[in-house]
C-alpha cells in the first residue's frame, strides 16, 4: 500500500513538472554562422532533456565496456579464490583423516590458485612437514608467519616442525623466532609449553622452570636446574623450588638433600638440613635412594640396621620400610627380623613408570625417553592384591612382636 502511495506521488509530481514545462512562454533561438534554429521553450527543455539522457547512455556503454576487462578478472580471481579455499578445506579434511598423498595433491591445487592465502599456505605447510619436505615446509610456514592477523599459524607450525631438531640440539629454532613468536600471540599455552621444551632440550632447566605451569613440570626442571647450577646456594634454592611444586617426589627431597651436601659453609647447618630432609622424604614418598643417602655414612651393619629402624619409623606402614628394614637386618645376620619384613616387602616398588605411557625406566630422569613427558615418572608399586594383603598381616604383626633393635 506504501509503495503504491509513493508511485502515485511520483506519478503527480512528474506531471506537474511537464505541465509547468509545456506552459511556459517565449522561445529558443541558437544561432551557429548562418545556421538559425528556433523551437518553443517546452521543446528546447525537452530537447536539452532529451540530449543529456544520450549523453548519459554514451557514456555508460563507454564504461562498461572499459571496466568490462576487470569485471572479468575480477570474476576469474573469485573463481580462483573459491577453487583455493575449497581444495585447502580438503586437504586439511584430508590431514585430519591422515590421507597424506590426498592432503598433499589438493594442497597444490590450493598453492596454484591462492599461493598467498593463509589457509592455502598452512595446509601445504602442514603437508609438506608431514611428508618430510622440510624447505618446503620452512618456506610455507615462514610467509604465512609474516601475515598481520594469522601469523602465529606460521610459528606454530616452523615451532612444531622443529621441534624434533630442537631437541637434538639444533639451532633451527633461534631465539628471535621464539620472540616473534611470542609476540604474535602473547597468552598461548600452547606456545609457552613449546619455549618450556625447547629450553629443556638445550639445557636451560632454569629458564624452563619458569615456564612450566605443571607441578610435575616444574619439579623435574627444577631438579635438573639444581643439578646444573654452578653455585652450591643456588643448587639449594632450585631444589627447595623442587620440593614446593612436588612434595609427594622422593626424587626432589634428594636432590634438597645433596644440593645441602654440596654446600660448604656452615658445614654442619647443611649436614643438619640435608638429614632433614632425607627424613622428610622418607616420611612422604620413601625411596631407596633415599635410604642410601641417609645410611651412606654408616659402615656397621648393625649400626645400618638401627638406622634403618629409626628412618623407617617415619613411615612404618610403607613397603619401602618393610624393604629396608628386610635389607638392612639381612645385611646385619638377623634373619629372624629380615624374614619378618619380607613378605611387606614384597610390594616395594621396583623401578620408574611413566604415567603418560607406562614405560619402564630403570633410573629416573626429568623425561619419558618413550613419549617425552617432562615429571611423568613414577615410582612403581606392586598391585598384587595378595601381597597387599600379605604386606599388612606381616606389619600387624610386626607391630605385636617385640622390636630386637633399638633405634639410636
Amino acid at each position: 500500500m506504501l509503495r503504491a502511495f509513493r508511485f502515485a506521488l511520483l506519478t503527480i509530481v512528474v506531471l506537474v513538472v511537464v505541465w509547468y514545462v509545456a506552459t511556459l512562454p517565449g522561445e529558443v533561438q541558437i544561432v551557429i554562422g548562418e545556421t538559425e534554429i528556433k523551437a518553443t521553450t517546452p521543446v528546447a527543455v525537452f530537447c536539452l532533456v532529451a540530449l543529456d539522457i544520450f549523453l548519459l547512455v554514451i557514456i555508460g556503454v563507454i564504461r562498461f565496456f572499459w571496466q568490462t576487462p576487470g569485471r572479468v578478472a575480477a570474476r576469474r580471481a573469485a573463481r580462483r579464490r573459491d577453487a583455493g579455499v575449497h581444495a585447502a578445506v580438503r586437504a586439511l579434511a584430508a590431514l585430519a583423516a591422515g590421507d597424506l598423498k590426498s592432503a598433499s595433491e589438493h594442497a597444490r591445487i590450493a598453492q596454484r590458485h591462492t599461493p598467498d592465502e593463509p589457509l592455502s599456505l598452512y595446509v601445504a605447510g602442514e603437508a609438506a612437514r608431514q611428508a618430510g619436505d622440510h624447505r618446503a615446509a620452512d618456506s610455507h610456514f615462514s610467509t604465512l608467519a609474516t601475515h598481520k592477523e594469522v601469523g602465529f599459524l606460521g610459528w606454530h607450525g616452523l615451532l612444531s616442525h622443529h621441534a624434533n631438531d630442537a631437541l637434538d640440539g639444533s639451532s633451527a629454532v633461534t631465539a628471535a623466532d621464539l620472540r616473534a613468536a611470542v609476540s604474535s600471540y602473547p597468552t598461548s599455552a600452547w606456545l609457552r609449553n613449546q619455549r618450556m621444551r625447547i629450553a629443556a632440550s638445550q639445557g636451560d632447566y632454569a629458564q624452563a622452570a619458569r615456564l612450566a605451569d605443571n607441578r610435575a613440570e616444574r619439579a623435574a626442571l627444577a631438579i635438573m636446574a639444581s643439578r646444573d647450577a654452578q653455585r652450591a646456594n643456588l643448587a639449594v634454592d632450585w631444589a627447595r623450588h623442587a620440593v614446593r611444586a612436588n612434595p609427594e617426589s622422593a626424587v626432589t627431597w634428594l636432590q634438597l638433600a645433596l644440593a645441602h651436601q654440596r654446600a660448604q659453609w656452615p658445614q654442619a647447618w647443611h649436614r643438619h638440613r640435608a638429614r632433614i630432609a632425607l627424613r622428610n622424604g622418607w616420611k612422604l614418598a620413601p625411596h631407596p635412594d633415599i635410604a642410601s643417602a641417609f645410611l651412606k655414612d654408616i659402615d656397621a651393619p648393625l649400626d645400618r640396621a638401627r638406622a634403618a629402624q629409626s628412618l623407617a619409623a617415619l613411615n612404618p606402614n610403607s613397603p619401602e620400610s618393610a624393604k629396608l628394614l628386610a635389607e638392612t637386618a639381612h645385611a646385619a645376620q638377623l634373619e629372624g627380623e629380615s624374614r619378618r619384613h619380607a613378605a611387606a616387602a614384597q610390594a616395594a616398588g621396583t623401578e620408574w613408570i611413566c604415567s603418560s605411557c607406562e614405560a619402564e625406566v630403570r633410573d629416573w630422569r626429568y623425561d619419558c625417553p618413550r613419549c617425552g613427558a617432562i615429571g611423568a615418572l613414577v615410582w612403581s608399586r606392586t598391585e598384587d592384591i595378595n601381597a597387599t594383603e600379605t604386606a599388612a598381616a606381616a606389619h600387624v604383626h610386626s607391630q605385636q612382636t617385640p622390636k630386637i633393635l633399638a633405634p639410636p
